[in-house]
């Protein structure tokens, strides 16, 4: 995919997040990557978290030096976009309700004057990309019923990606079903349906709606073979004010037509353009007082989306991007939420609609992180679930000691070699975190203490001419020290300055790699963008990371095999 980071254009692999484009600018740049990543925005001036999902087509821009008085021209454009937006509308439109306290603040006040039971107003509780977050759910749960206390008809709603982000519940015993519980227990009313969400498999994903005591929402997915999923397009809810809140679901789509999850999750569903798809429903707009887009498409394609609707929705609430909407955005008379991701921030939204039919609409970012107080009966379930010795699960034996990164690395590179189906599979040296395997008991912690970075598997087409250039190019960006490998070996002659003058590379039977021949190669995600190596096949993720190939490869090989003595990468000085 094409994504511009200040201004300057990049081809990174399909999926890739914030972090490989930071990384791959820099790599263009000739700079090393910063141990601590630069606060990054999109074009409209709202940060993005690292780990957030880009689309064809976004920009980024990483604030430094003069790059700042470009961020401030471009906000004032944006500002003023919105002002003359705003002034434009007509029947729905967009207002700033002069008692919403700034962002960041935990404690809502109530609005100005008093509330009457008949008002028509519905109040919504927003997150995205909860990414099972689990120990910011007691916080969130006070918070909420801090809103309930003060708006009783509150809606608390999800945007999607729900799942997937944290070893508790992601290999808990009924995977993800933790998330599902605390959900219940703090009383979300509505999901958006998120590529993540597809990680436990149609079948896993099944189980979970069928626990979930909401629902979930996406219009632009049908089939699943065997195993169809409970999901509406669209809900209508009914306050007790008699407020009709119409929701749309939304999912995402990657280049290849399907979210971003590995294609073996969707591989019976059918998917649609969400855009066209929306056009579709625009009935709803008839059908309540207030019509909602919920959407798991990204921010950029929620402002794509708002400029080719008609008039009609009063609302997008988005996730996918990890986007931090901290101040109000309309487009095309449309506003546009999303509140970054794992639970640091939520969105309160008002919406009140005039005997005319008019809907004035209001937004406010509330951080959730530094909320003092916590819910004690949501900390106990919390507390639970962290009890669980999900991480002390034995899931291998090692037969003898690791005694070194490089033992490690190459078992690492085993894994993603096995789980991408892979000829070749690539380890940076530096993602190996730890340099002593003890023999015996191996746990899922041992895993995420190995590789606890969450970077993604991600496979390629490489020629043998393109593999040699990448392991030229790892050399000094790994501080001199070799690529690990399965797959292949190599042995690299250095000079007197440490760089390497002749690389060799051999296939397992000991013959040289061909130069002309296509090979299949697995390696992190990290490494596609930080190597600045000649490729033609940008790669396409798999869309889990490389620890849970590992996790899943420990448990397929139960008793792991000495490793002692083994030399598939030499060095010659």
């Amino acid at each position: 995919m094409k994504i511009t980071v200040n201004d300057t254009l990049l081809d990174l692999h399909n999926g890739a997040r914030v972090r490989d484009a930071i990384a791959g600018f820099y790599k263009h740049e000739g700079r090393k990557v910063p141990e601590r990543l630069p606060v990054a925005e999109d074009r409209y001036g709202n940060i993005v978290a690292p780990d957030g999902a880009l689309t064809d087509g976004n920009a980024l821009f990483i604030l430094s030096g003069r790059k700042k008085r470009t961020r401030l021209i471009r906000l004032l454009v944006v500002i003023l976009a919105a002002g003359l937006l705003f002034a434009c509308s007509s029947t729905r439109h967009a207002a700033t309700s002069p008692d919403m306290k700034k962002q960041g603040s935990t404690t809502v006040a109530a609005p100005a004057g008093t509330v009457a039971p008949d008002d028509r107003q519905a109040v919504i509780f927003s997150v995205n990309d909860m990414h099972a977050a689990i120990d910011n759910f007691p916080k969130l749960a006070w918070i909420v019923d801090s809103l309930r206390s003060v708006y009783p008809n509150l809606l608390l709603i999800a945007a999607g990606d729900n799942q997937t982000g944290n070893p508790v519940n992601d290999q808990f015993p009924e995977k993800g079903f933790p998330v599902i519980d605390l959900m219940n227990a703090v009383g979300f009313n509505l999901s958006a349906v998120g590529n993540h969400e597809f990680d436990t498999g149609p079948e896993g994903f099944g189980n979970l709606i069928s626990k979930a005591d909401f629902s979930f929402i996406c219009a632009n997915v049908s089939g699943g073979g065997r195993h169809p999923l409970k999901i509406d397009p669209y809900k209508i809810i009914t306050l007790p004010n008699g407020l009709k809140v119409a929701f749309l679901g939304l999912l995402q789509l990657g280049q290849n037509g399907i979210p971003d999850s590995h294609p073996d999750n969707v591989r019976d569903f059918v998917f649609r353009s969400p855009c066209e798809t929306a056009l579709e429903y625009l009935w709803l707009k008839d059908s309540s007082d207030v019509f909602i887009a919920l959407t798991h498409i990204g921010f950029e394609e929620d402002v794509k989306l708002a400029e080719t609707m008609p008039p009609g929705i009063d609302l997008i609430i988005g996730g996918h991007s990890h986007t931090r909407v901290d101040r109000e955005q309309v487009h095309n008379g449309i506003l546009i939420t999303q509140a970054d991701s794992k639970l640091k921030f939520g969105t309160l939204i008002r919406l009140k609609v005039d005997a005319a039919g008019r809907v004035t609409r209001s937004m406010q970012l509330i951080d959730i992180r530094n909320s003092k107080k916590e819910k004690p009966e949501i900390r106990s379930m919390v507390d639970r679930y962290n009890d669980n010795p999900v991480l002390n699960q034995v899931i291998a034996t090692a037969t003898d000691d690791f005694s070194s990164y490089e033992e490690l690395g190459y078992l690492m590179a085993d894994a993603q070699r096995a789980a991408a189906g892979a000829d070749i599979a690539l380890m940076n040296p530096g993602g190996v975190r730890i340099d002593q395997l003890p023999k015996g008991p191996v746990t899922i912690k041992n895993v995420y203490q190995l590789d606890p970075f969450g970077n993604e598997l991600v496979v390629t087409k490489l020629t043998g001419s393109e593999i040699f250039s990448l392991l030229r190019a790892a050399w000094p960006v790994d501080e001199k020290s070799p690529v690990y490998t399965s797959g292949i070996t190599t042995g690299t002659r250095v000079n007197d300055q440490g760089d390497p003058e002749e690389i060799k590379i051999l296939t397992n039977d000991g013959k040289p790699l061909d130069m002309n021949q296509v090979y299949t190669v697995a390696m992190n995600s990290y490494m596609t963008q930080v190597y600045r190596y000649e490729h033609a096949d940008p790669g396409q993720s798999l869309f889990f990371t490389t620890a849970e190939a590992l996790i899943r490869y420990l448990k397929q090989e139960g008793n792991l095999r000495s490793y002692r003595g083994e030399k598939r990468v030499r060095v010659i000085r």
